[in-house]
């Protein structure tokens, strides 16, 4: 008995622990990033904002993300304080990409997803926008 909930355990742990891999691996949540900059004439001055670049976007592709083949959701499902858009794969030749895009910077993160993923789900907070007006994504999974 004591050996099955030694496994039971492990196994949950296990579970838990591939999901959040899973999620966290699809975009991180921030990034860093270093600028550098000069001002155009002495009479201006250089200064860099404090505000965190954090996750503000995010999109999927048909092949890699330069030959711009974006896709549209598949769902829709508009609750009270969030929304949760849904994007189903089917077999491509191509793959499938995820471009991550982040606040106050042009940095753009970008790579193949898995080919045993079949669907990812992007759930958004209705309550919270970012500064650009899109509504903060509260989390991503992909199975």
């Amino acid at each position: 008995m004591h050996t099955l909930l030694l496994f039971i355990a492990a196994a949950g742990a296990l579970l838990i622990n591939c999901a959040a891999t899973a999620a966290d691996a699809l975009c991180p949540d921030t990034v860093s990033v270093k600028q550098t900059g000069a001002p155009p004439s002495p009479d201006w001055s250089v200064s860099y904002s404090a505000t965190p670049t954090a996750l503000e976007m995010v999109t999927f592709y048909s092949g890699p993300p330069k030959q711009e083949a974006s896709l549209v959701y598949d769902e829709w499902v508009r609750g009270k304080d969030a929304s949760t858009a849904t994007w189903k794969f089917t077999k491509d030749s191509r793959g499938y990409w995820v471009k991550c895009s982040y606040r106050n910077t042009t940095l753009e993160l970008s790579k193949a997803l898995p080919p045993a993923v079949s669907s990812c789900r992007v759930t958004y907070d209705r309550q919270t926008t970012s500064a650009s007006g899109l509504p903060a994504i509260k989390r991503m999974a992909c199975q």
